[in-house]
């Protein structure tokens, strides 16, 4: 592969977290620490959408339109064009969440979300829960070292976490049941991964928390490149642009957010969908 270009896309915030985009083309990104939401122009022209009052970590798009947000101190929100917000689910069997950090949809609309807060490897406690298109929520795995992004293949037969204080992605099967895991990369360095992104190709992109780079895993779990992205404290990665052949990644360490080509287009999520 060549050498990458990589880009400073805009700057100015305090701890940018989930970059999502909408089908219009604007990148909507979470600054954990001030609560914003900000919607930023293909030209890199950004305005507050919305201020969730509490922690918001990772974002995506529901097919009909309205922002989901995993947030630390709310629990999952969901935030409709036109700016009213709705709590979706802060607790399980009566128990508030530790703090939500990401979530993915698959195509039927069932969120997969991961709940870590306060998990380490010292004390691994961390969950990741399903909630059904029809509100149903399930307790999917616990007694982890801070689960952090997760993606689903492009068949949804299986799900892929960051299980960031123990430096691995782990592969969960979704689909023969039951549900269970087995390790797909452990990585080296750094802190450990944190969000996540796959292109058409099956090739996992993942913000490699505390190395300063994206890791490009191949089908296999093995690395194969490594871009470095400006800072030491890439949190997660998008992809945008008019083809999905451009990833966006934000970096807390200098507030940015960065981009750079890829060879495949990222892979359409849930959101891309429009069922308005």
């Amino acid at each position: 592969m060549n050498e990458r270009s990589v880009s400073v896309f805009v700057t100015g915030f305090k701890f940018p977290e989930g970059p999502t985009f909408d089908r219009d083309g604007h990148l909507f990104v979470v600054d954990v620490e001030t609560g914003d939401i900000s919607k930023i122009s293909p030209e890199g022209r950004v305005k507050i959408f919305f201020n969730t009052g509490g922690a918001p970590n990772g974002a995506k798009f529901h097919a009909n339109g309205d922002l989901y947000v995993a947030d630390r101190k709310m629990g999952i929100i969901a935030i409709s064009p036109s700016g009213e917000m709705r709590v979706i689910v802060d607790h399980y069997q009566g128990k508030k969440f530790n703090g939500p950090n990401d979530l993915i949809f698959d195509s039927s609309g069932n969120l997969y979300f991961t709940d870590p807060h306060g998990s380490s490897a010292e004390n691994p406690f961390g969950c990741v829960y399903r909630v059904s298109s029809r509100g149903e929520v399930t307790l999917l795995a616990s007694g982890l070292a801070f689960p952090n992004g997760l993606v689903l293949s492009q068949d949804e037969r299986y799900l892929f976490l960051a299980n960031t204080r123990k430096n691995r992605v782990l592969r969960y099967v979704l689909d023969p049941p039951p549900f269970r895991s087995y390790l797909f990369s452990q990585l080296s360095g750094g802190w450990g991964p944190d969000g996540m992104a796959f292109d058409v190709a099956g090739n996992l992109y993942v913000a490699h928390y505390g190395g300063g780079d994206v890791i490009i895993l191949n089908p296999k779990g093995e690395p194969v490149e490594r871009i470095p992205v400006g800072g030491l404290h890439p949190t997660n990665v998008a992809f945008g642009g008019p083809d999905r052949r451009i990833l966006f990644v934000t970096e807390v360490g200098t507030g940015a957010i960065y981009r750079f080509k890829t060879d495949h287009a990222g892979l359409p999520l849930f959101g891309d969908m429009d069922i308005r």
